[in-house]
């Protein structure tokens, strides 16, 4: 009996572990502001103002995080190096009161395609201190790019828009 049991744990283990390869279950993150060690890179454009650098930020991932008055033709970007193909569920980390966007549009970029992908939304001001998930998206194996709108798309005027970590 116990010979059966172990095999069958073992045989329901291996079917899981392979489900979790397929999914490309393995998560990398990326801060706004990335050491370049951790493969990961950022860029930022706004055309009437910038994206402000807040350190000594308690909450915030690594203790800092990006912040930005809502307003149109601004997006904040998160450059994720390499990945692998398969589905991979988008996550941003939020942990400041300060961060008020009631509709924050994310978008996924893969190499060598000149559109980019909407993933989601998240209202930046209810959402829970700490990791949010956004979606869940297939990804092609190269280069990735995660993208947030600077825009409230809730139709809110006098937000603000904060950009922290991402995680694929």
């Amino acid at each position: 009996m116990k010979r059966y049991l172990s095999l069958g744990l073992a045989f329901s283990l291996a079917i899981v572990g392979n489900f979790t390869l397929t999914e490309g279950a393995s998560a990398k993150v990326c801060d706004n502001d990335p050491l370049r060690s951790s493969g990961c890179t950022h860029a930022y454009r706004s055309y009437n103002s910038s994206w402000d650098y807040e350190s000594n930020q308690s909450g915030s991932y690594n203790k800092d995080h990006r912040i930005i008055r809502q307003e149109e033709a601004s997006w904040y970007e998160w450059g994720m190096g390499d990945l692998p193909s398969g589905r991979a569920t988008l996550e941003v980390y939020l942990a400041h009161a300060d961060f008020t966007n009631r509709q924050a549009r994310y978008y996924v970029l893969h190499e060598g395609l000149s559109t980019e992908e909407y993933v989601g939304n998240v209202n930046q001001y209810s959402a829970r201190s700490g990791w949010n998930e956004v979606g869940t998206i297939r990804l092609d194996a190269g280069r990735v790019w995660v993208i947030l709108d600077g825009s409230d798309w809730s139709g809110r005027t006098n937000t603000y828009t904060g950009a922290d970590a991402v995680s694929l």
